[in-house]
């Protein structure tokens, strides 16, 4: 239960400050770009991508991945704060 509602609440971010309409093909993208991340706490070496590592930021609350509190997460991968 706890997955299905952060992941409503990830689709949901994603697509509410949209300011133009998402296409059909679009949403389905972020629907499973969202699905292949999870909350499990891996570190910064682990995971795959900036994407992913600002979906543990900010969906999961994971705020040990900006650990100088610069909003730029694992800045091994990132070079920019999330969107």
């Amino acid at each position: 239960m706890r997955l299905g509602l952060a992941l409503f609440f990830a689709v949901f971010a994603m697509t509410a400050h949209a300011s133009e309409p998402k296409t059909p093909t679009q949403r389905l993208q972020e629907l499973q770009l969202v699905q292949a991340f999870d909350c499990r706490n891996v570190s910064c070496k682990r995971l795959r991508s900036c994407q992913e590592a600002c979906y543990k930021l900010v969906q999961c609350g994971q705020g040990r991945r900006d650990g100088d509190n610069d909003g730029i997460p694992c800045e091994n991968l990132c070079s920019r704060r999330c969107e």
